[in-house]
């Protein structure tokens, strides 16, 4: 039986498996709409954004991965790696650096000031103005990652079903809409607890099903290793190659740094938990699974290449494939194997990644437009009622958006680089104006507000230009199939429908480097202003307000402030008391040696 990326269908039993998943996985977010409607918790904006800051750390690290694991993971990586081969599959060295920067350089800092929003630590770091300019762009960057999170899951449905992408997507919206906007932040974490591990089911049997199809492991390996796509040694040093080992561990490394370290669908849950000891080990459980998952799907893009080849290397599978590779798949393998349902529970994993990363932002959107817009920058206290229905209200909005966007979605590239490369826009300016205040005392307001704006301009402008040119038909080559399917005569030659040559250079290179080219330019520009035309605040000189890593090149006045904010916010919002202690165990000391500019040149690279 030939794989021909044209199989669909959807069978009684893939309609019953996929009804009682999604009814199981929602199950928990309807249980806390029904509390969280009741009219105490509707005015409990805390509870409400935040948990009480009281959540439990499984739920917790189980919703951390559902907001990096979304469709776009699980539709967009076999494809990728059908293309292009396991090379992408190094980025999970990337992500588990990430981690590690992650838990020592920012964590610390936001554990042991206990805000309510990670941007609230920019007001406290420069001014109202640098926080509400951050919020404004991780509102930006959710307005232009919400439509992939939902058009996925849509297309998957789609080709399998028949049903039109937008009718799916809307009841999609809904549904996920219904329980975040009523049951907040414990409806989202339970709900994605639930929706994770359906996804990880789904995920599992494909990948199992599929290597059964095609003959084994060792089939699968042979037949990958004999095109060249079990080859890891592609360490070319150019930006426009699109896979490569330096661009997947370093920019990877630095894409999810940005994402993962201060990005307030993140940060959220790290301060959701009662202490800094739990959301590191939330933090440890994310890296495992965001791991687990990137091995699965790359496997699955093996499995499937194995059984195109195998199967006689038909026309309509020939690289360029696009994302709908993987649900073609799954509909091969259930009839390969004769398993009736498998391709309901894969839609149902896929259904579960999209709901629980599209209730993770529309929460974290909501806590930012709350506390960052309304309570930060405009000074504004509503009722506690009006409050929680505002949250409610963007969370609605934002939602609707995300459908409307699809026009636009649609008419884009694969769906794993167009993420990336429009989440990069906010993600990397944020994480420098982050990177400046923790580590850059010298740099104030108008440093911080420089940085950001060059390296949203930066990023913004590579990003939507290499997406142009995608979209006006530049493609990079995939890796070529095997001899003997070179030999069949009805397979065409893959080839870009655009001279790259004609296009600008920095709208050519790899969506891995598009987020280290705007944090670089947004610590650059920022470091240099902030030298040059910032001056010295002493009431922000706070040591806890700068990540522990660089405590021993902090002037004087900083060490005997440390505590001085925390102590502050104590006074002011005592109904949420942050810790009697830092956090950060390591003894300050009295006297500050000659700063080491050389480390912090190498940390801020």
């Amino acid at each position: 039986m030939s794989f021909t990326m044209e199989e669909g269908g959807f069978g009684v039993g893939d309609y019953v498996a996929f009804g009682v998943l999604c009814a199981a996985s929602c199950a928990g977010g309807i249980w806390y709409s029904a509390i969280g409607s009741r009219s105490k918790a509707l005015v409990d904006l805390k509870d409400y954004l935040l948990g009480g800051k009281a959540m439990s750390t499984f739920p917790v690290a189980m919703s951390l991965i559902a907001s990096y694991v979304s469709g776009v993971t699980i539709l967009g990586t076999p494809a990728e790696i059908y293309n292009y081969g396991t090379q992408y599959w190094l980025v999970i060295v990337g992500v588990t650096l990430s981690c590690v920067v992650v838990a020592t350089v920012y964590l610390p800092v936001f554990c042991t000031l206990r805000l309510s929003s990670s941007y609230e630590y920019l007001e406290l770091r420069f001014n109202r103005h640098v926080r509400a300019v951050a919020s404004i762009l991780f509102l930006l960057d959710e307005v232009l990652f919400l439509p992939m999170v939902v058009y996925v899951p849509a297309l998957a449905f789609n080709q399998l079903t028949g049903f039109n992408v937008f009718a799916v997507a809307g009841a999609m919206v809904v549904i996920c809409g219904l329980y975040t906007v009523l049951g907040g932040l414990r409806a989202v974490v339970w709900t994605d607890s639930v929706q994770t591990g359906v996804m990880f089911i789904g995920v599992v049997l494909v990948a199992v099903a599929g290597t059964l199809a095609v003959g084994g492991v060792s089939d699968v390996l042979s037949i990958a290793r004999e095109s060249g796509r079990l080859d890891l040694s592609n360490w070319d040093f150019s930006p426009y190659v699109r896979q490569t080992g330096w661009g997947a561990v370093v920019g990877g490394l630095l894409y999810w740094t940005c994402f993962n370290s201060v990005n307030q669908t993140m940060v959220q849950r790290y301060i959701a938990l009662p202490n800094k000891r739990r959301a590191i080990i939330a933090l440890s459980i994310f890296c495992v699974g965001a791991i687990l998952a990137i091995s699965l799907c790359v496997w699955c893009g093996l499995a499937a290449w194995g059984a195109w080849v195998r199967g006689g290397c038909e026309p309509a599978g020939v690289p360029l494939v696009d994302d709908r590779l993987l649900p073609a798949f799954v509909t091969y393998v259930a009839a390969q194997q004769h398993l009736p349902g498998l391709a309901g529970v894969f839609l149902a994993g896929v259904f579960g990644a999209g709901l629980s990363s599209l209730s993770a932002v529309l929460n974290a959107c909501a806590l930012v437009a709350v506390e960052d817009l309304l309570h930060g920058w405009l000074r504004l206290r509503l009722r506690p009622l009006a409050e929680g229905l505002l949250a409610r209200c963007v969370t609605a909005a934002l939602a609707v958006i995300s459908v409307l966007m699809l026009v636009v979605i649609e008419k884009l590239g694969g769906v794993l680089g167009v993420a990336t490369a429009l989440s990069a826009i906010a993600a990397s300016a944020t994480c420098g104006i982050f990177t400046l205040g923790m580590a850059c005392w010298w740099v104030g307001p108008r440093g911080a507000l420089a940085g950001g704006a060059a390296g949203a301009l930066l990023a913004g402008a590579v990003s939507l230009g290499t997406q142009a040119a995608a979209a006006a038909g530049l493609r990079a080559p995939p890796l070529p199939a095997p001899a003997h399917c070179a030999l069949n005569t009805t397979l065409a030659a893959p080839g870009t429908e655009l001279d790259p040559e004609t296009i600008f250079p920095l709208f050519r290179i790899s969506y891995h480097w598009i987020a280290p080219l705007g944090l670089l330019a947004t610590l650059t520009v920022g470091a240099i202003v902030g030298y040059f035309f910032d001056e010295r605040d002493s009431s922000k000189m706070d040591a806890e307000l700068f990540t522990p890593v660089i405590w021993r090149l902090l002037p004087k006045e900083a060490h005997e402030n440390a505590g001085l904010t925390r102590r502050a916010l104590n006074t002011k919002n005592v109904e949420s008391p942050t810790p009697s202690a830092p956090l950060i165990l390591e003894r300050i000391p009295d006297k500050v040696g000659k700063p080491n500019y050389i480390v912090l040149l190498f940390f801020l690279l």
